[in-house]
């Protein structure tokens, strides 16, 4: 009759590489999840980045609109005073200086 030997570390051994894969397995996909987390919250900053940028853009050209409608009206309204201040003074070109 033929006997056979288990030892204990035969038994273990099986069962600890399995734990040990499921451990690695678990850490490749936590690792897997945590990049795909970092890369989609990367892409939403990028986009809200660029809603700001166009954002911004869009305030700076209502800005120079506003701008050059101030500067016309000035210019509009110097240009009135000066023909009031020239009526004023009897000057035929409404005050020519």
């Amino acid at each position: 009759m033929t006997s056979a030997t288990i030892r204990i570390g035969d038994v273990v051994t099986p069962q600890r590489r399995q734990d040990h894969l499921a451990e690695t397995n678990s850490g490749i996909i936590a690792h897997r999840q945590s990049t795909e987390r970092a890369l989609a919250e990367r892409h939403g900053h990028e986009v809200w980045a660029q809603g700001i940028e166009q954002a911004w853009h869009g305030h700076l050209e209502s800005l120079q609109q506003c701008l050059c409608e101030l500067l016309l009206k000035n210019q509009q309204l110097r240009m009135a005073l000066k023909a009031v201040n020239g009526a004023q003074r009897g000057d035929p070109d409404g005050g020519g200086r």
